[in-house]
């Protein structure tokens, strides 16, 4: 809808007027909307006309004949309105509205080639010893080691029962025997010669030597000796040797 200001209308009137114009416009709409008999008549040409106070600002509609009284400027505006006006500058940017809510995750990306291996640290303190495990099964016998060498000889031991008061018989001649057979008796008189490790003659004893030779003494071209039996003889008895009698052979 197109209005018209009278040139004559103050800047004062004028701002005033504009501040008015848009309760202005739904008056009048309500007015020719309701029907009255005496304003339908004013807007019959299409033309509403209107008075306005320059002072107040205040608006009252008049008819087409009517004239407006002093201080107060004729307004008249078309119902038809006019070409719309040019676009009317952009205006500020509103507020930032409040965020919306966070979207769905993605999907995962691919992994990242590996990277090369860092140098290896100090290595740490060592730890407490940590309680002795069970003992496990005995494990299977190895096999026997080499024998050692034979220890040194010990002293002699102490026999009871031997060597004391032995070979004390007389040298005698019972029973058959066989030449350098050792014979034990508990008699005066023993049967052979008692065997206490003397030295005989080779020339008188050819028979014996040859079956004795120097086992037990003797330098083997003159003499040879007996064996020395006393010490292992049982106490009281004796050892002899048989030194004429059968010359033994072998089987």
């Amino acid at each position: 809808m197109r209005f018209f200001l009278a040139r004559t209308l103050s800047f004062s009137a004028r701002k005033l007027l504009v501040s008015r114009f848009a309760l202005a416009m739904t008056l009048v709409a309500a007015i020719i909307g309701a029907g009255t008999v005496g304003l339908a008549a004013a807007v019959t040409t299409g033309v509403v006309y209107a008075c306005v106070n320059n002072s107040s600002g205040t608006l009252k509609i008049i008819g087409s004949n009517d004239t407006c009284p002093n201080n107060w400027t004729l307004l008249t505006w078309s119902q038809q309105g006019g070409a719309q006006g040019p676009t009317g500058p952009t205006g500020p940017t509103g507020p930032t509205g409040a965020t919306g809510p966070t979207g769905a995750t993605g999907a995962n990306g691919t992994n990242g080639t590996n990277g090369t291996n860092g140098t290896n640290g100090v290595d740490g303190a060592s730890g407490a010893t940590g309680p002795t495990g069970p003992t496990g099964p005995t494990g299977a016998t190895g096999p026997t080691g080499a024998t050692g060498p034979t220890g040194a000889t010990g002293p002699a031991g102490t026999a009871t029962g031997f060597g004391t008061n032995t070979n004390w018989a007389a040298a005698g001649h019972g029973r058959e025997c066989t030449l350098g057979e050792i014979i034990l008796t508990a008699g005066s008189v023993a049967n052979g010669t008692p065997a206490n490790g003397q030295l005989l003659a080779i020339n008188q004893n050819t028979a014996l030597f040859a079956l004795l030779g120097t086992t037990y003494g003797g330098n083997g071209q003159t003499t040879f000796a007996l064996p020395d039996l006393r010490a292992v003889a049982p106490n009281g008895l004796t050892y002899s040797i048989c030194m004429e009698g059968i010359f033994p052979s072998r089987s």
